[in-house]
């Protein structure tokens, strides 16, 4: 997901943070490098937020479903 059709690397990256997070709770070190990451820019965690909140809402999407309803 980019921003008017642009790359946007710090929204990419922050997209892998929130994969990474959901796959297996971070260690220390990773969780280091994120709150720097984050510290480092306010565009990063504005990004950050951004994608947490589309994490948020393709969980609360209900599956298709298994098959097609009856003609």
């Amino acid at each position: 997901m980019t921003d008017s059709g642009r790359d946007d690397p710090a929204w990419d990256l922050a997209w892998e943070w929130i994969v990474r997070e959901h796959e297996q709770p971070l260690d220390a070190a990773a969780r280091q490098q994120l709150t720097a990451w984050l510290n480092a820019d306010p565009s990063h965690l504005r990004a950050y937020q951004q994608a947490a909140k589309v994490w948020l809402i393709a969980g609360l999407v209900p599956p298709p479903p298994d098959s097609d309803p009856p003609a």
